[in-house]
């Protein structure tokens, strides 16, 4: 069985191939051809427990998954996870996988999907809120399928952004780097805004400047009580994109907006729809809301073994 770090999942495989394999995740998800349990979600204190199973006919993979909020305090990662990979016919492991890494490189590769079928082709602002291990990724994944000139950054921590802008520039020294103190000021300058926080409260403004006519890409809340967008937003949408549908059970962002009418489960689309061409974006300003799903996990960790083996 093999064992893959950090660093041998972040070097398997170009940006593209990672959205590529994302793209046939959500394919195949709603052609049937997987079978994707709802996950398990334990809280235990102040941690979130994950069990997410997917099987496949040549591979069916698991991720185990904890979530710390408050590991930021600590210098320690939110989020600790494994993935096993096993064959699909007999059952054998094959390979285990630094599930913290795994679920940066993908998620990254969901969110610019988004981008990718939500994005105006010459869009070159950049804004990203939340700027621990996923809002990196996201930064670094997005800045390879646009061509990003300007990119603003947020968050509540002097420390996190020092770190991210160092490590961002480490890879694209070109693309001028700003730190904002308000979230508006990264708003209103950025043609594409990600956001990827546990925050419990809207991040985004509730003012119509800070999202009209943008591309909004929310990460961070996956639980029912976080929240990342206001109700304002959410009112002024035509569509609603999510990568799975149980989001609208599971994420704040899109539980409490539909508990309170301010959309409609009519307004709600998987992003498939949208990769497939059975929709078309429509309105001024795009929003895709990811809560991730274990596809994802077996698409990447089929990715990585594969890339390895070949």
């Amino acid at each position: 069985m093999k064992q893959f770090d950090s660093t041998a999942i972040g070097r398997a495989a170009p940006v593209k191939e990672w959205i590529s394999a994302m793209e046939d995740a959500f394919r195949d998800t709603a052609s049937g051809l997987l079978d994707v349990p709802a996950r398990s979600h334990l809280e235990r204190s102040q941690g979130t427990f994950l069990i997410m199973p997917c099987f496949g006919s040549r591979y069916f993979a698991t991720k185990l998954v904890s979530t710390f909020p408050g590991n930021i305090k600590k210098h320690e990662p939110v989020i600790y996870g494994t993935v096993v990979l096993n064959d699909g016919n007999t059952g054998r492991p094959l390979a285990v996988l630094d599930g913290s890494k795994l679920t940066a490189m993908r998620t990254a590769a969901v969110g610019s999907v988004g981008i990718k079928h939500l994005a105006p082709e010459h869009a070159s602002t950049l804004g990203v809120i939340g700027l621990g291990v996923q809002g990196l990724h996201q930064a670094l994944f997005a800045c390879e399928i646009r061509k990003i000139k300007e990119l603003r950054i947020l968050d509540h921590s002097e420390a996190l952004m020092k770190r991210f802008e160092e490590r961002f520039k480490a890879i694209f020294p070109h693309i001028r780097v700003v730190r904002c103190l308000k979230a508006e000021e990264l708003c209103t300058a950025s043609e594409i805004i990600i956001t990827a926080t546990g925050s419990h409260q809207p991040v985004i403004p509730a003012s119509e400047k800070c999202w009209k006519g943008k591309t909004l890409i929310g990460i961070g809340s996956f639980k029912p009580e976080m929240r990342e967008f206001p109700d304002e937003l959410l009112q002024d949408l035509d569509q609603v994109f999510v990568d799975t549908m149980e989001g609208l059970h599971e994420s704040g962002d899109l539980v409490i907006p539909l508990d309170k009418g301010v959309i409609e489960r009519e307004q709600c689309y998987s992003l498939e729809s949208l990769i497939t061409g059975k929709v078309l974006p429509e309105g001024e300003t795009r929003f895709f809301k990811s809560v991730g799903m274990a596809a994802f996990d077996l698409y990447g960790a089929r990715l990585v073994y594969e890339k390895d083996k070949g």
